[in-house]
């Protein structure tokens, strides 16, 4: 098998007009950690790169730490748009997207940028039969790879990622078979626990990769209670796109502690971001080991306006104000982490 990671570049800096040469804006530069951390325990045989600045910048921090000469393949160079700079890039992107022979005077058509960068990738899969490898690249022309294997993946798809950088998304091939795409945005990176609560320096997880946690490793996920001073307590309904217990309510606020968090910093985090509730202080309840995650629980005691939840958008679609005998009275296929009964009175 072999496998293909596609990293789009990190982000570059647009007042540069020239597409070769366009650099990383000192964002994109720090931003490159995130891709060699990534790559990391990827097991990369070989580094490979379209031969425009930014994407040879972005893998230049992982190829440097490791080793690796990075190659640059110029048919995996971004799409050509034309002889002059264009200002409306979303008119002229859907364009192409709804007639892939569209194009500009002396620019490329999605048709030929397809054509070009999957004669190139076919190349690689050959020579590099059953290697690790990385790949530097672009957001339309890596877009247009994607489509090539999953027809479905069209404008709405290619809208949803242009502002992603640095972009991630691994390939399976069996020779010239693709046999999987997993498409991983921006990756989201945790910090590494013992199971004696003790942080592991030098480790770093990468979300949705648990088949590469090293043994006896977990991350962080914190959740928060949320009561107020009148005595009731904030319950929140799973938005229905949510793969786990959509349209379930559930008793906590919460999610995974980012990078160079705490636990609580990552529960202050998820508290603002799902429901705007911005606390300066949490109570600790309690923590334990559930498969790769300690799961540590605080309650907030907060005076808000109870009318003021702003719910985080694909998270949760409703929320709710509950007496603690409310929430009692909820069964387990009522709520989600029914658990936190325990912590109301």
């Amino acid at each position: 098998m072999t496998k293909v990671y596609f990293i789009r570049h990190a982000e570059p800096n647009y007042s540069n007009h020239d597409d070769l040469l366009r650099e990383l804006t000192p964002k994109g530069m720090e931003d490159r950690k995130i891709v060699t951390e990534y790559l990391s325990n990827k097991k990369i045989d070989v580094v490979l790169s379209s031969p425009y600045k930014r994407a040879v910048m972005t893998l230049e921090d992982f190829a440097g730490k490791y080793g690796f000469k990075i190659e640059t393949i110029n048919d995996f160079h971004e799409r050509v748009v034309g002889n002059e700079w264009i200002d409306n890039f979303f008119e002229f992107s859907k364009n192409q997207w709804a007639d892939f022979d569209y194009k500009l005077e002396g620019g490329e058509c999605l048709r030929e940028v397809q054509a070009r960068n999957i004669a190139a990738l076919k190349e690689v899969l050959k020579k590099y039969e059953g290697k690790n490898i990385a790949i530097g690249t672009h957001g339309t022309a890596l877009s247009t790879i994607i489509n090539y294997y999953d027809k479905s993946f069209g404008y709405s798809d290619f809208e949803k990622v242009i502002n992603v950088m640095p972009w991630i998304v691994a390939f399976e091939f069996n020779g010239e078979k693709c046999l999987s795409i997993k498409n991983m945005k921006k990756p989201e990176l945790w910090d590494a626990y013992n199971s004696n609560y003790e942080k592991i320096e030098g480790v770093t997880l990468v979300r949705d990769e648990e088949e590469y946690f090293p043994e006896d490793t977990y991350h962080l996920v914190c959740e928060v209670l949320v009561r107020h001073v009148d005595g009731t307590y904030l319950l929140m309904k799973r938005d229905p796109t949510k793969p786990l217990y959509p349209n379930m309510w559930e008793a906590t606020a919460g999610g995974s502690a980012l990078k160079g968090e705490t636990d609580v910093e990552g529960a202050l985090r998820e508290l603002r971001e799902e429901t705007d509730i911005v606390a300066d202080k949490l109570e600790f309840l309690s923590k334990d080991i559930g498969g790769h995650c300690w799961h540590v629980r605080f309650l907030c005691v907060t005076d808000c306006d109870k009318n003021s939840i702003k719910l985080q958008e694909g998270e949760t679609c409703d929320f709710k104000w509950v007496s603690a005998a409310g929430v009692l009275a909820m069964t387990e296929s009522e709520l989600v982490g029914w658990q936190m009964k325990k912590f109301i009175n």
